[in-house]
């Protein structure tokens, strides 16, 4: 997963629904790279589009990580012993003013 791919997750994760236009806003890229981030995480099934407004897919994003950690942890892999402190997998929490929309918006 990119970083964008993995912000656009969060977002949605914490702040709840948001259109292309709002998620493009939030993270200052162009609506249309945006656009093509939400289409790939559509097709994976992390996320899912209805009414304008995409809604990410808890349970389906924690099995792929699951498996993306199982795949990290099995014998033989070199992947184990990687620092990852400045990896953009490492969890930073969303203050609600980095929600689209308002800042007083909840999932």
């Amino acid at each position: 997963m990119n970083r964008t791919r993995s912000r656009l997750i969060r977002i949605l994760i914490t702040c709840g629904p948001a259109t292309s236009n709002e998620l493009s806003a939030a993270l200052d890229i162009a609506v249309t790279s945006v656009r093509r981030h939400l289409t790939l995480l559509s097709e994976a099934g992390m996320i899912i589009a209805g009414s304008g407004t995409y809604k990410a897919q808890p349970d389906e994003i924690a099995r792929q990580l699951g498996d993306l950690a199982a795949a990290f942890q099995s014998p033989g892999s070199d992947f184990r012993n990687r620092a990852t402190d400045d990896s953009h997998f490492s969890v930073s929490p969303f203050h609600s003013s980095e929600c689209p929309g308002t800042s007083n918006r909840t999932s």
